[in-house]
């Protein structure tokens, strides 16, 4: 896990940032912190300053405008006329305040998901451990993302959403405190402390585990169906779930392999490494017909990057490939 240090991140920290949400920003300043903030890995940390001048800075208005009037009042009873106007002005600034606190309220309130979940999210080709707030730790694959609550994390049940494909090694809490993960496919996986392995995309579901217990629940034909799992069990679903089973396979450490950039095809068609490509590295597999796509392909391979795995796959089969614009063609 990359820790970040609230006290500095590149060329914006944490006294900039601080005396930014006080309002006492130069133009200048301004716009690095714009261009700061078009760097995603950036977000966590201006949220984690803006929570922490939050609580430094409660925010009371009091009624400026009313108790100022009292006290000229009393004191400089002939000079109405004058403070009036002086009034009037003073009032277009408290509108013009208030305006400001109704916009910062309304940004406050569309970037609540950011302030309230720390999202991490890993590009194409990359892999990232994380250690959650209980000290569970999570691998994440190549395009993955992951949400989980930045305050309270375990204070009753301990959730997070995930919208790829990672690794779990999660810890058992002395209250016996329930972990689950939510995935973008709408299957929840119960946990108490266990380790195993989710793969949640838009097309499949799959669900390995190598120690522990866990726990099922999904929606087949608007049935809400559960299933528990034991060590070696693999659950496997596509099409929403019409197509779900359980298998036992001896080794399922083997599907975490990805950790160690390895690939490790059993039976698979070569259609079915098209869709590891796309999910791993965002490239399109284009197969110069059906008997090439249907072709089945077994082994282990180690590759870092796109380019190792397409060029591996290829000595593989002994078949031709050209590249052009994040799509392979394979030809024979």
């Amino acid at each position: 896990m990359n820790n970040i240090n609230i006290e500095n991140t590149g060329t914006v920290n944490k006294h900039i940032l601080l005396n930014h949400f006080a309002g006492n920003s130069e133009p200048l300043q301004k716009k690095v912190i714009e261009q700061w903030l078009e760097t995603p890995d950036n977000l966590n940390f201006y949220y984690d300053c803006y929570d922490e001048w939050l609580k430094q800075n409660y925010l009371f208005l009091p009624n400026e405008t009313e108790a100022f009037q009292k006290i000229m009042h009393e004191q400089y009873p002939q000079k109405q006329g004058a403070i009036h106007s002086f009034y009037q002005v003073l009032g277009l600034k408290m509108i013009a305040a208030a305006i400001f606190f109704v916009v910062l309220g309304t940004s406050i309130f569309l970037t609540k998901d950011f302030i309230f979940y720390k999202t991490i999210q890993t590009a194409f080709g990359e892999t990232k451990t994380i250690v959650l707030p209980d000290n569970s730790v999570v691998t994440l694959n190549a395009n993955t993302l992951i949400k989980f609550p930045r305050f309270g994390f375990g204070e009753n049940k301990r959730i997070v959403d995930l919208n790829g494909e990672a690794d779990f090694s999660v810890v058992h809490t002395k209250s016996n405190q329930q972990f689950i993960v939510k995935t973008a496919n709408n299957l929840d996986i119960l946990v108490l402390g266990t380790q195993f392995c989710v793969y949640a995309r838009s097309t499949q579901a799959n669900v390995v585990l190598r120690k522990g217990r866990v726990s099922l629940t999904y929606s087949q034909n608007k049935v809400i169906k559960n299933a528990v799992l034991h060590p070696g069990d693999f659950f496997t679903s596509k099409n929403e779930f019409k197509e779900a089973q359980i298998n036992h396979i001896p080794t399922p450490e083997r599907l975490s392999a990805w950790e160690n950039h390895e690939f490790i095809f059993d039976e698979l068609t070569f259609a079915d490494i098209g869709r590891i490509l796309k999910d791993n590295f965002g490239i399109e597999a284009q197969f110069q017909n059906n008997e090439l796509a249907n072709t089945q392909i077994s082994g282990t391979i180690k590759a870092y990057n796109s380019d190792e795995l397409i060029e591996a796959i290829a000595q593989l089969l002994d078949i031709n490939y050209k590249v052009e614009n994040k799509t392979v063609y394979f030809f024979e």
